[in-house]
């Protein structure tokens, strides 16, 4: 629509420098995370200023402490938003009835990968936290990997148990598929492989869950 053609009582009152965020300014929740989860993407935890988050908000400068009390409160809401919808996925994967348990095992790891390959800045984040440690860390790691790695060690167990994939030690498995998402985070490097991802992120992502699993899964050829 053109400007001068929006309905007056919709549009947006112009922001005058220095003046406080009304109610009407405020832009929705979903987005102010969704644009909260990009700053720290590009910016990284401790660059991301509060002024600076404000800024790519689109509120004022004191919008996020008023509303959620700190910075590091900004953030674990920003990161339990998409955290806890990955979560979900994968429960729902878990829970499917009727499937063998080795298909099972595969469409988690697809879950896992795909829902990566669709929120890359929340890869971009774990990367830079991962290397630091720390509290944040610590926060992400009990708040969701370890329920994660709970719900499905039975799974996996089951199929040692049973001969089907190897016996490996948990932790490693764990981690062989939390580092294949690295590739979210670094797409320059991937790209300069070659063109594969490039032409399909989420076929690229499953290829990488494939690799993964088949080199798991014991073959009883003939």
């Amino acid at each position: 629509m053109h400007p001068s053609r929006a309905d007056p009582v919709t549009a947006a009152a112009p922001r005058r420098v220095g003046r406080p965020a009304q109610p009407n300014d405020i832009p929705a929740e979903s987005e102010i995370l969704a644009r909260g989860l990009a700053a720290f993407a590009e910016l990284g935890y401790d660059d991301a200023s509060v002024r600076e988050l404000a800024r790519r908000l689109g509120v004022s400068h004191n919008f996020i402490n008023d509303r959620y009390g700190s910075k590091a409160q900004f953030w674990r809401a920003v990161i339990d938003r998409s955290l806890t919808a990955q979560a979900d996925r994968l429960r729902a994967v878990l829970t499917v009835s009727g499937e063998d348990d080795l298909t099972r095992l595969r469409n988690l790891l697809h879950a896992f990968h795909q829902g990566n390959v669709a929120e890359p800045d929340l890869a971009r984040i774990m990367q830079y936290e991962a290397i630091r440690g720390g509290e944040r860390l610590d926060y992400v790691f009990q708040h969701y990997v370890v329920p994660v790695r709970n719900a499905v060690a039975p799974l996996v167990q089951g199929l040692v148990d049973r001969g089907r994939v190897r016996t490996l030690p948990l932790d490693a498995m764990v981690y062989a598929v939390i580092a294949m998402t690295s590739v979210n985070a670094e797409v320059p490097l991937v790209s300069m492989l070659g063109d594969t991802y490039a032409a399909d992120p989420s076929g690229f992502a499953g290829m990488l869950s494939d690799i993964l699993l088949d080199g798991l899964v014991i073959r009883r050829d003939g």
